[in-house]
């Protein structure tokens, strides 16, 4: 890295004490004994809510040997130029900063490339890229609030149906773009079920959505969307157990939902009726393509999902089709990372579905798993990104082993809104919840909430 630059940059940061400049400045950008004047800087500022002056600085100081680098190198005649802006400072740090971590990437990579599998090569590289996106802090957009418009646009705000709760909506008013869900459950509540049933019902309003499955196979995920859509049960289909009158009302139930009426598909509906030719039928939708409707859901499945493939796919579902304003990643506590041992990372992970969110202005949901106390698994710190968390807690079973048809659900965190708890009407057997077959429980925090801290207290599970 360009070690003159450097001291230009920090030479400019005492000269002139400008938190612009100082805010656009990582700790990646300087080395060696740079690093230590910044460090320095940023205690200080931490310390006194403001930048030093190079007389300050050296006033704090001790050590000799860097009292005389800032006096003979960093405060130098030659070490000063006015006429190169801040932002190409910036910029400069940044590009260099980018070139040695490559550089340094590339060697260790050409080292290890005979032991790696392909796809050990491409997370690599992924993981790569997300170190760096996270090195180069997004452009700040600065507003004077007296220039702003007096009362909200349309596209400013937009908030859509939960899909949840039809209480809960009349409270808190639903789901908003550039909002992170999180979903609570332990293993086999029903986090996945609800994720899908979110994804569902905002692509039924007429929005495209995706849903992200790492555990699940597409297939799996399918047999729920056709079961949910239809009121053929999930095992059903799931075993491919369908007697006739099943196979023509899930046919039904696929056109009436993802494709737009015509000719075409009342033609292809009456044929399976009179013949019960499904393979025929199959084969007949490929070839006449009934026109699908302009709004989709789409399913990615991918066991080694990264945070570079989700952001790969929001970037081309926002691109082609504007009505893109959900995504579901199933979920948050198993997206691959380069280091997932390590469950630091998991905050890591939740904290740039967030970025995700705003980025592509569009809501983001991700179920989690909770221990027997309501909390996080793993990382405690998961929370601290969300907009709204919620835990599921599924009714004991009956005498006969069955599950009463409802689900309940707390409210976590709630940074818009009020705290709640309330039960959804749960069809198990076509794994479906009804949001307008919703009942109010209470309307004051939940025992696992520390109301205005959003942080939880012991509780046991439901």
């Amino acid at each position: 890295m360009a070690i003159d630059l450097q001291k230009l940059t920090l030479r400019r940061l005492l000269d002139t004490q400008s938190n612009d400049l100082y805010s656009k400045l990582l700790n990646q950008y300087f080395t060696g004994i740079n690093s230590v004047l910044y460090d320095k800087i940023k205690s200080f500022y931490k310390a006194n809510t403001r930048l030093p002056s190079t007389d300050e600085i050296l006033a704090l100081r001790k050590d000799i040997g860097l009292q005389e680098y800032i006096e003979n190198q960093i405060c130098a005649e030659d070490n000063k130029n006015d006429q190169i802006h801040d932002e190409f400072l910036v910029a400069q740090l940044q590009d260099y900063y980018i070139r040695d971590e490559t550089i340094d990437f590339m060697d260790k990579l050409v080292d290890d490339l005979d032991d790696l599998e392909k796809v050990e090569v491409v997370d690599k590289f992924q993981n790569h890229l997300l170190h760096l996106n996270q090195a180069i802090p997004h452009d700040d957009e600065l507003y004077d609030v007296a220039e702003l418009d007096f009362f909200p646009a349309e596209d400013d705000f937009r908030i859509y149906p939960s899909g949840l709760s039809a209480e809960f909506d009349s409270v808190n008013g639903g789901f908003a773009t550039q909002e992170l869900i999180l979903l609570g459950g332990r293993r086999g509540s029903g986090k996945s079920i609800i994720s899908l049933n979110l994804a569902l019902n905002r692509f039924l309003q007429g929005n495209t959505t995706a849903f992200f499955t790492i555990e699940m196979r597409y297939k799996e995920v399918y047999d729920r969307v056709l079961s949910i859509v239809s009121g053929v049960p999930f095992l059903d289909i799931f075993r491919n157990q369908l007697n006739d009158t099943q196979k023509i009302q899930l046919a039904k139930a696929k056109f009436e939902t993802f494709y737009k009426p015509s000719d075409t598909v009342d033609e292809l509906l009456k044929h399976l009726e009179y013949t019960k030719d499904f393979k025929n039928f199959e084969k007949r939708v490929k070839i006449e393509k009934p026109e699908m409707t302009d709004h989709r859901l789409f399913m990615i499945d991918d066991e080694s999902l990264t945070l570079n493939r989700i952001d790969h796919y929001c970037n081309m579902f926002s691109s082609k089709y504007p009505n893109f304003n959900m995504a579901v990643v199933d979920y948050v506590n198993i997206v691959k990372h380069d280091n997932q041992k390590d469950w630091q990372t998991q905050i890591t992970i939740a904290d740039n579905l967030k970025s995700l969110s705003r980025k592509y202005d569009i809501t983001m949901i991700s179920p989690y798993q909770i221990d027997a106390t309501g909390e996080a698994r793993f990382a405690k710190g998961i929370l601290d990104s969300a907009d709204r968390s919620f835990n599921f807690f599924p009714p004991p079973e009956t005498d006969d082993r069955t599950l009463e048809n409802k689900i309940t659900i707390h409210t976590t965190k709630m940074r818009n809104g009020r705290h709640m708890s309330f039960d959804v009407h749960m069809d198990w057997s076509c794994v479906k919840i009804n949001p307008n077959m919703s009942e109010v429980v209470s309307e004051k925090p939940h025992a696992a909430v520390k109301f205005g801290s959003d942080k939880k207290e012991g509780s046991q599970d439901l």
